[in-house]
C-alpha cells in the first residue's frame, strides 16, 4: 500500500473522522472484493477542500449495473452530511477509485 499526502493540516474532528472512516471503508472493500495487488491512498487540500482517493488495481466492476453495498452508501452518507460528494470510478478489469471531498479550513494551532 502506498500513501501520498500533500501537506495537510488539522481539521475539525467531524471532518477528520469522515475522511478516516471513508478511507477505512474503501480499504475494506479493496480487501474483500478487489483481488488487488496494490492500493494507494491520496490526501490533499486544494482551495479549502480536503480531497481523498483510494485507488486499487483490482478486478473492478461496472458501477452502472452493480448495486452499491452498505459500505459505499455509508461513505456517501458520511460525506453528504458535511456537504461533500463521493464518486466511484471503475470498470471490469481496470480497478477502482473512490474519491471524496469536503469543504474545510485547516485549524490553526493555539
Amino acid at each position: 500500500m502506498q500513501i501520498h499526502a500533500d501537506w495537510i493540516g488539522r481539521y475539525p474532528q467531524a471532518v477528520q473522522a469522515a475522511v478516516y472512516f471513508s478511507c477505512l471503508e474503501a480499504l475494506q472493500n479493496v480487501a474483500k472484493y478487489a483481488q488487488a495487488s496494490s492500493v494507494s491512498v491520496t490526501l490533499a487540500e486544494r482551495d479549502h477542500t480536503l480531497l481523498f482517493a483510494v485507488t486499487d488495481d483490482g478486478v473492478g466492476f461496472d458501477p452502472v449495473t452493480a448495486q452499491h453495498g452498505s459500505g459505499l452508501q455509508g461513505i456517501a452518507d458520511r460525506l453528504g452530511a458535511l456537504d461533500g460528494p463521493v464518486s466511484v470510478t471503475s470498470s471490469p478489469g481496470h480497478g477502482t477509485t473512490i474519491e471524496g471531498q469536503l469543504p474545510v479550513r485547516a485549524e490553526v494551532p493555539a
